[in-house]
């Protein structure tokens, strides 16, 4: 089911994308989504204040959070906004390249359960 949506997604993504085809294009635009996904959640903590990032070093493989609070409502929709901008050029970088968006999942999740904890990611 997930597969069909990804797959639905992606062919959506090829149908509304009525410029900007030039594969450096497409991955400018993804750098430049990147960068607003990041600005969106700093702006959460510093404008908004609903999440505070604390740094420290984690021990390996506790799971310690260093995010405290969760989300405001307009912070979540920005966030989420600037995340489906970043998937948009994703997607579009996959549809250029003609690479199934699904396939990268598939693939990347039987990676994550082959290494599990051992990914360093």
């Amino acid at each position: 089911m997930e597969s069909d949506l990804l797959t639905e997604y992606q062919k959506r993504v090829s149908e509304v994308i009525a410029r900007n085809r030039s594969v450096l294009d497409i991955i400018s635009k993804q750098q430049c989504a990147n960068a607003r996904v990041a600005r969106s959640v700093v702006k959460a903590v510093t404008s908004c204040g609903c999440i505070k990032i604390y740094g420290h070093k984690n021990p390996p493989r506790t799971g310690t959070v260093q995010l405290e609070g969760e989300l405001c409502v307009d912070c979540e929709n920005t966030v989420k906004t600037e995340m489906g901008e970043l998937l948009f050029y994703l997607t579009s970088l996959c549809n250029a390249l003609g690479i199934s968006l699904a396939e990268v999942v598939r693939q990347d999740m039987n990676r994550c359960d082959m290494l599990g904890c051992y990914s360093l990611r």
